[in-house]
């Protein structure tokens, strides 16, 4: 969590004035981010949100649309919802509709929402939200242009244009109005008041439930002790009292920087209050409707979570066995007993306690998650196969079945692990039967692998040379693994067995394995006007590929990036080739009328022959090779690595493009 105290804030109205800006509203005129208006709200543990309609002229979505103060892109959407999105011809903005609302977003301020958070959330509440997904989140960027309304006794959301909206109005309508909020980073600060005098800053964030506080800003309070020092909301000489409104976390003091303190709102303490925060007009406007959200319950878990004593946190789970912290203690007491190696026993009791709290729908996905955590942690193979097992059990009332198939795969592999051989086998072939087409190869070489330790030379050579008919739904490494596999077992066939010449077909559609420090295959391709072209009119180039399709969303979403790398390095050796995968060349054409890329563009369709030469898999899928045509990095994201590499590379850089 990021710290700031009052003197690092102090100078920004300075500044301000200096270059000409100013916190206030500058303008009567509707911001470009629309009109606003007000909506019901939904109000989750952690999160706000309101139904709401995603529209452009050829597209619509109805869904849930989470507010994020803290979130610094604009609007962010799901990214399998992202993929459908599509524009009319000429049109460059999303309108995002309530039956009194209107706001819009442009489509180059519209990024990826994290898969996670979107799809616990519509799991959760899908029957209080009538089965209606949450795809999107909305803000600081448009957030920062009204005054936004929390009316928590209505359960109603009011957006008004922040220049319509004053402090004089607000003091008329709310009991204290807290001013000299400060803008900084793109997050909004409110000044509070510490031990009675110390002004301090308190984060605005609607995105959590937990109100947090700087842990060695809370021990020079005596924070959570019984004379704790007061922290409030003041204005004047009227105040509202923070710490008796909600209990707080206590978050650690980042090692770089100790000197700093903050606080940070969550939805324990401004659920107490409805109010209005309006940054450009530098205020926020509170009306207490509640006593106090202070629990017994958050205080217990925050102190076992500040001492990280798993211990703790088995006491928690015993006191309040039914709390909203339970599935969030049972986490962290999982995590640090991984830490600390303990036994099978403890910590399954623990997620039994979880278990005892989540939908029974739900339980797959939860018991799923810590198999995930576990895993990944290395953690002792018995924990894993436990945590696994008690997963299979709820798979007939889960709402993601299909990841059955990955479970099972996933406990194959541990007890493989464990060259327990034929338990491997058993859950290997298990995952074969009503599973995902896409893994269909996936199980192959994994039965494969165990049908060669079981010495079945027939059925492994089979499985191996059955797993590559369709590779590009085969991780390269797995496909590698087949390969190395067929020439292993060959010896043990006789030379007239037809499985022999089965895999020799096979073989010739297959791709060629692509490896770093390597030449990339030279392939010709058509460019959009229908000249062919060949890897070999780029020598002599830094050249980034860009294999992608305009239905793809994650390609889309990572354009503007790509046109800010084209940029940096634009007037040296560098160029980008874009190589489309759509059906259609007139599809390209169109989507470039209103999406300009100034750079190169072949057309290879989804079935050419290119795919097998480069080993495409999946779109994006980014490559960068050298001026001799040597592949230096290859993936399915941008990422700072590559272009790190094309600044090592290129030649004729200028200072002023870099910076």
């Amino acid at each position: 969590m990021k710290r700031i105290s009052f003197c690092n804030l102090i100078w920004l109205p300075i500044l301000a004035l200096f270059f000409g800006l100013s916190l206030q509203a500058q303008s009567q005129d509707i911001p470009e981010t629309g009109i606003g208006g007000a909506v019901d709200m939904s109000i989750y543990s952690d999160n706000i949100a309101m139904r709401l309609v995603l529209e452009t002229e050829v597209w619509r979505k109805e869904t849930y649309v989470v507010i994020d103060y803290a979130q610094t892109n604009a609007f962010e959407i799901q990214s399998c919802v992202l993929g459908t999105l599509r524009f009319g011809e000429g049109e460059d903005t999303l309108k995002i509709k309530g039956p009194n609302l209107e706001l819009s977003v442009n489509r180059s301020d519209i990024g990826v929402a994290a898969d996670l958070l979107c799809n616990t959330l519509t799991a959760e509440y899908a029957e209080e939200n009538d089965q209606i997904d949450v795809a999107a989140k909305i803000g600081w960027p448009i957030l920062k242009n009204y005054a936004l309304n929390l009316d928590f006794d209505s359960q109603r959301l009011t957006l008004t244009p922040s220049a319509e909206r004053t402090e004089a109005e607000a003091r008329q309508q709310f009991e204290l109005v807290i001013q000299g909020l400060q803008q900084m980073n793109d997050e909004v600060w409110v000044p509070v008041v510490a031990n009675n005098s110390d002004r301090v800053f308190m984060q605005f964030d609607t995105s959590t439930y937990h109100t947090r506080i700087d842990r060695t800003f809370g021990d020079t309070l005596a924070y959570p002790g019984e004379d704790a020092a007061e922290i409030a909301f003041v204005d004047g000489d009227k105040s509202k009292s923070i710490k008796d409104m909600a209990a707080l976390m206590q978050t650690p003091t980042p090692e770089e920087d100790p000197g700093l303190f903050v606080m940070a709102s969550g939805l324990s303490l401004l659920t107490g209050f409805n109010l209005e925060i309006n940054p450009n007009a530098g205020y926020l406007a509170l009306t207490q409707v509640k006593n106090s959200n202070w629990r017994e319950e958050d205080a217990v878990f925050y102190q076992a979570m500040r001492n990280q004593d798993r211990h703790e946190l088995d006491a928690f789970l015993e006191l309040y066995p039914e709390d909203r912290n339970v599935e969030e203690a049972v986490l962290n007491r999982f995590v640090l007993g991984l830490d600390a190696a303990d036994s099978l026993e403890p910590q399954m009791a623990a997620l039994e306690k979880g278990l005892n709290v989540t939908p029974e729908q739900e339980k797959f996905r939860y018991l799923n998650d810590f198999l995930n955590v576990a895993y990944a942690s290395d953690a002792q193979p018995d924990l894993s196969i436990a945590v696994g097992v008690r997963a299979l059990d709820y798979v007939a009332t889960a709402e993601n079945p299909g990841d059955r198939q990955k479970v099972q795969l996933l406990l194959g592999d541990l007890h493989y692990g464990k060259e327990e051989v034929d338990e491997a086998w058993r859950y290997y072939l298990s995952s074969a039967f009503n599973g995902d087409p896409r893994l269909e190869g996936v199980v192959k070489v994994k039965l494969a692998t165990v049908y060669e330790e079981q010495q079945r030379w027939r059925r492994a050579y089979a499985n191996y040379a059955r797993s590559l008919r369709d590779q590009r739904t085969l991780p390269e490494d797995l496909a590698a693994d087949a390969q190395e596999g067929l020439s292993r077992i060959r010896e043990h066939l006789d030379p007239s067995d037809p499985l022999l010449k089965e895999a020799e077909n096979i073989l010739l559609y297959v791709a060629k394995p692509v490896k770093l420090g390597e030449p990339l295959s030279i392939v010709k391709a058509s460019n959009l006007d229908g000249v062919e072209q060949s890897l070999t009119d780029f020598q002599g180039q830094v050249v980034l590929i860009d294999v992608w399709a305009t239905w793809c969303g994650p390609c889309i979403a990572g354009l503007p990036k790509l046109r800010e790398v084209a940029q940096q390095f634009e007037g040296t050796d560098f160029t980008v080739l874009s190589v489309s995968a759509d059906d259609q060349v007139e599809t390209v054409k169109e989507f470039l009328i209103d999406e300009p890329l100034p750079w190169d563009h072949w057309h290879i369709g989804a079935s050419s022959d290119v795919h097998l030469e480069w080993n495409i898999r999946g779109y994006p899928t980014y490559m960068l090779i050298d001026q001799e045509g040597t592949l230096l990095a290859r993936g399915h994201s941008l990422t700072d690595e590559m272009i790190d590499l094309i600044e090592q590379n290129v030649k004729g850089v200028s200072v002023s493009n870099l910076q």
